[in-house]
C-alpha cells in the first residue's frame, strides 16, 4: 500500500512530533553567556540555544532525528524548525541552525 502525503501534511506531522517530544523545554540563562537563552529538557540537557535571532538546535537529539525519521533535507528542516521555534517558544524572526561538537561541548559545560 502506498500512502501519499503532501508537503503541508508532512510539516504538520513533523510539528506534532516536535511538540510531543520537545515541546516542553525549559528556558534557562547562564551568566557565562548573557546573550543566550538555553532550552533544556527534564534531564537538564540543552536541546536549543537562542541568541541574537539565531536558534541552534541540538543535532543528535533533534535535527538528525527529523532527518532520519522523515527523510527531509537541510532546507526543509530549517524551515520547519523556524516555524516550530516561533510558534512553540515564541521566538521571533529566528534563523535555525544545528549545533554539533562545539555547541554540544559548550552545552555540556553549562549543565555539569
Amino acid at each position: 500500500m502506498n500512502i501519499i502525503v503532501d508537503k503541508p501534511q508532512l510539516v504538520r506531522v513533523v510539528l506534532l512530533y516536535l511538540n510531543k517530544n520537545f515541546g516542553n523545554l525549559t528556558p534557562k540563562t547562564n551568566s557565562k553567556f548573557p546573550n543566550s537563552v538555553f532550552y533544556v529538557n527534564s534531564d537538564n540537557e540543552v536541546m536549543m540555544e537562542y541568541g541574537e535571532k539565531v536558534v541552534v538546535i541540538h543535532y543528535k537529539q533533534i535535527w538528525s532525528k527529523i532527518e532520519s525519521l522523515f527523510h527531509l533535507e537541510y532546507k526543509d528542516i530549517k524551515s520547519i524548525m523556524k516555524v516550530w521555534s516561533e510558534e512553540t517558544y515564541k521566538l521571533e524572526d529566528v534563523k535555525p541552525h544545528y549545533g554539533q561538537d562545539v555547541f554540544e561541548n559548550r552545552w555540556k559545560r553549562l549543565t555539569n
